[in-house]
């Protein structure tokens, strides 16, 4: 039986999300309340998952998608100051500061269109990067029916923000890649949407900002973001896509401004001189480095890098 894992942020429409940032900073919409996911299993292998939010506390999550790079929801922009790592976030969580955030300049707060924000560390991420989908998703047997792996941080009671910041993840297929009609809690997704329905496992797949990742050539690569569901978090949920629409848009050229100095960011490109060992650098190398060769490229899922035999890559406190 596959495990689900708990929502911490939530939002419904433009109704709201579920978790307010210790002192109130940013731009914050109204609380909905989620139920606790039960079944849901701790994940100790995406290092590259982490947690987002102001000084005090983290309440978004987000993954690290190029060395200095973060990638989150469009409404958890506001107060975005801190960036959080480790399977459980707890006061000794390591961090880095966020020296700038962008949100996608056509997020729509009432429909959640394009729900993306880029942010920029002030120092390098403390983990390697997780390589994104770098293709064109459809309503085919290419991405309708494989298995996406949905990660992040989670209340643990129902009460929004209680309980927050243990990693989990959980795997299933989506039903539907936007432009389309769903039914349930949107009725239709648009283009820069996708659509899952798992009644069975409950379908609300990570906190919002956090990844669904899709496996190519043995890699996972991040495919979306966690955008919004029902309230309370049985019967369905809609991701912000990520692949190659938005990276050419908006990702990228948010990326090569953030890190302009940086030859070994994600673009696309792998750069062999960027990985040397023991970690991953560039995100692009991740499938030249699946095997035994003394480079952990922790993307490398089918079968695992031999060379991360710890499963994580030590940022984990």
């Amino acid at each position: 039986m596959k495990n689900a894992i708990p929502i911490a942020i939530v939002c419904l429409g433009g109704l709201g999300c579920a978790v307010t940032p210790a002192g109130g900073e940013g731009e914050q919409p109204l609380l909905t309340s989620r139920q606790r996911i039960v079944g849901g299993a701790v994940d100790t292998a995406h290092a590259y998952v982490v947690g987002v939010g102001n000084r005090g506390r983290a309440y978004c999550s987000g993954t690290v998608i190029s060395r200095r790079t973060v990638i989150t929801a469009g409404h958890c922009y506001g107060g975005l100051t801190r960036v959080f790592f480790g399977t459980n976030l707890g006061r000794r969580s390591a961090s880095v500061p966020v020296e700038t955030s962008r949100r996608h300049p056509g997020y729509d707060p009432g429909t959640l269109q394009n729900d993306l924000t880029l942010l920029k560390l002030e120092s390098d991420a403390p983990v390697q990067p997780a390589p994104l989908l770098r293709e064109s998703m459809g309503n085919n047997g290419w991405y309708i029916g494989p298995d996406y792996t949905f990660v992040g941080y989670g209340v643990s009671d129902g009460v929004a923000g209680t309980g927050f910041g243990m990693r989990r993840a959980v795997t299933f297929p989506i039903l539907a890649i936007g432009p389309a009609q769903v039914g349930g809690t949107p009725g239709t997704i648009d283009a820069t949407q996708f659509y899952y329905q798992v009644p069975a496992m409950n379908t609300c797949a990570g906190d919002s900002g956090g990844p669904a990742f899709l496996v190519r050539r043995g890699v996972e690569r991040h495919a979306g973001v966690t955008s919004f569901g029902d309230d309370p978090c049985t019967l369905d949920g809609v991701q912000a896509r990520t692949d190659y629409d938005q990276i050419s848009r908006f990702i990228q050229p948010t990326i090569d401004e953030f890190e302009a100095d940086n030859p070994c960011r994600a673009d696309g490109f792998c750069e062999p001189s960027c990985d040397v060992g023991p970690n991953l650098v560039d995100p692009d190398c991740a499938d030249r480095h699946c095997g035994a060769d003394g480079v952990c490229a922790l993307a490398c899922v089918s079968p695992p890098d031999p060379d991360c035999a710890s499963g994580d890559d030590g940022a984990e406190q």
